[in-house]
């Protein structure tokens, strides 16, 4: 009995990556949708290099695929990428392409893994929620969930169906999937990409002043049960950078590079000499806003 249970537990995980067996052309699809110049031939090589991991499936049975490029330097730090956390946010996903196919073109000096499209359903919807009507970026399993994440949610946005964290932690595929890139990749650098509040929000080590960056002011949004600055941040000393886009894109991407290699740089900062400033209050070295 205990063969034949093993027996099925791997022919059920092979039958899941069975499952899209079209991943690279769908990422093609998927990713040219998005707004901005495209490079065919680096989306293409970028494309063709993605994975669909067994528990990234969506709550409507869509592929959550992911791509990785790793650095060839010794001492190399690793950065997560998560676009589209909230579907109806288009232009997120305009950043994550350029960011793979720009990664297909530099030996990067940090090892990346992004996840273009984490809530393809909501992409599918035009939703911020996933198909089940929940809020990803509110259902991840923080330690104040259970005490916190409804009780915050009626308080704080008048039960918003918008940002419904939902009945339970992390009770969602899209949020499981996350989770399992975070346990698997062990990332040393968290970036969420997000619109339209036009502010680039970073839950992390104090910073003063932050790194030059004209196409978007700094500034703490604070986090909340269930979101992923406080998952990362406060309860794992991972810091997070959240990029609030403006609701246009820039003339050209030259912000998403630069922003790239602003990254690069923030990712060397150790959290591990600040882990007494994470507490209780979110990070901030700028006034705190109040329209999150």
């Amino acid at each position: 009995m205990k063969t034949f249970i093993i027996i099925l537990s791997v022919l059920s995980v092979f039958t899941a990556k069975a499952d899209f067996p079209n991943a690279a052309q769908d990422c093609i699809s998927d990713l040219k949708k998005f707004p901005g110049v495209t490079d065919d031939k680096l989306l293409k090589q970028a494309c063709d290099k993605v994975k669909v991991d067994a528990r990234c499936v969506s709550a409507e049975g869509r592929a959550i695929y992911h791509y990785e490029k790793m650095a060839t330097t010794s001492g190399a730090k690793k950065v997560l990428v998560f676009s589209l956390i909230h579907g109806d946010e288009t232009h997120a996903g305009t950043v994550g392409r350029y960011w793979m196919e720009r990664l297909e073109s530099i030996d990067p000096r940090n090892s990346w893994r992004v996840v273009p499209v984490l809530n393809p359903d909501g992409v599918k919807l035009k939703t911020r929620t996933n198909a089940n009507k929940i809020d990803i970026n509110r259902n991840f399993p923080t330690k104040d969930w259970d005490v916190g994440a409804v009780e915050n949610w009626k308080r704080t946005t008048k039960s918003n169906p918008r940002r419904f964290p939902g009945a339970e932690a992390a009770s969602e595929p899209e949020t499981k999937c996350a989770v399992h890139h975070i346990e698997d990749f062990q990332p040393d650098f968290v970036v969420s990409v997000h619109t339209p509040l036009k502010v680039l929000d970073f839950d992390g080590p104090k910073v003063s002043p932050p790194p030059k960056f004209d196409y978007l002011p700094w500034r703490s949004l604070g986090n909340y049960p269930g979101s992923l600055g406080r998952y990362m941040w406060l309860e794992r000393q991972t810091p997070v950078l959240t990029m609030e886009l403006k609701e246009n894109l820039p003339p050209n991407l030259a912000p998403f590079e630069k922003l790239q290699d602003i990254i690069g740089t923030l990712v060397k900062i150790d959290a591990g000499k600040v882990k007494e400033n994470t507490a209780a209050e979110p990070t901030s070295f700028l006034p705190v806003a109040l329209d999150h």
